[in-house]
């Protein structure tokens, strides 16, 4: 029998028991175990609905950065809405735009907006200095096609889950720096903001002890940045929590539960953004691990964190 720490909020420990029964005898993250992980998330997908319309666009190559894949949801050169870049989850190494179609279509529906959900790279194929220029390069074909996908250009926002929520981080604080197309905010959901934590920073348990581990965290790092994460120097634009942080950041909404890997990094980043006067939104949910309203979506905990987030997307849109 599993036992679950007594940390976990009630309502998540059944659903989470029934997970960690079924994955016992998966095999550690690691460069050998990757390939099983990718096809295994394949099958995770749930079917997307016929509307709010799916198109896809490719964004060529340029001398600045690798071609991209964009996903454009509920777009209409009829109306003019706000748009959301979006970027999935996955550890930096796996997980699709298609793993999140059906949650983007609902949020497209409930915002009135379009979603742009990017096809962003995977580790180690793709270091993450060389995603931020695919996710600069689908803002700003973003802004150059807002005609005919009836965007608002000063309504733009980013929206990332967990890995996502680095690489959105990290687009802000690029965008900011370049300074030729407007951001107007970030929700950054669970992030992965810190290559420290899990090797020279370790959470007290019982954080990360569920979904995202820190053995898991380091892999991630490791295969995103191409070298030890912890290292006392990194690239520019490689580790949000560790760039300069700029007082012209977008307005920011954080949420997170307190048993996450990423609590910690997550607060810290919160209050080094207020500290530059940034505004800045922090929802911090008692005795959720990562991702908990994925692996318990009718929980009363994962429907009021989804209207949290759709609240907040909507105030600053």
């Amino acid at each position: 029998m599993t036992l679950i720490h007594p940390a976990v909020a009630p309502e998540l420990v059944e659903p989470l028991k029934a997970l960690l029964d079924v994955t016992a005898s998966n095999p550690p993250l690691s460069g050998k175990t990757l390939g099983f992980y990718r096809k295994r998330n394949k099958f995770n997908v749930a079917p997307a609905d016929a509307y709010p319309v799916i198109q896809s666009y490719d964004i060529e190559q340029s001398a600045d950065a690798p071609g991209v894949r964009v996903w454009v949801i509920n777009a209409s050169a009829a109306s003019t809405r706000p748009a959301l870049l979006h970027f999935h989850g996955g550890g930096f190494v796996m997980g699709s735009c298609q793993n999140g179609f059906s949650r983007m279509q609902q949020v497209a529906l409930s915002l009135d907006c379009v979603v742009l959900s990017v096809d962003y790279g995977l580790a180690p194929e793709m270091r993450i200095g060389e995603v931020v220029k695919q996710s600069y390069a689908a803002l700003a074909w973003a802004h150059q096609h807002s005609e005919t996908l009836g965007i608002d250009t000063a309504r733009i926002g980013l929206l990332g889950f967990s890995a996502g929520g680095g690489h959105a981080a990290l687009l802000a604080q690029y965008a900011t720096y370049r300074n030729e197309y407007a951001v107007k905010c970030q929700a950054l959901i669970y992030p992965m903001l810190d290559d420290r934590t899990g090797t020279t920073i370790l959470p007290d348990p019982p954080k990360g002890m569920y979904l995202w581990t820190a053995e898991q965290n380091q892999y991630g790092w490791q295969a995103a940045l191409g070298h030890t994460p912890g290292k006392s120097s990194i690239k520019p634009f490689t580790v949000p929590a560790r760039q300069s942080l700029s007082a012209n950041l977008p307005a920011t909404y954080i949420a997170v539960g307190d048993l996450d890997l990423f609590y910690d990094e997550n607060l810290h980043y919160a209050h080094a953004l207020q500290a530059q006067g940034g505004a800045v939104t922090l929802n911090k949910v008692p005795g959720a691990f990562h991702a908990f309203e994925s692996i318990a979506p009718e929980s009363e905990l994962a429907k009021a964190f989804n209207r949290e987030l759709i609240d907040a997307l909507r105030r600053m849109l």
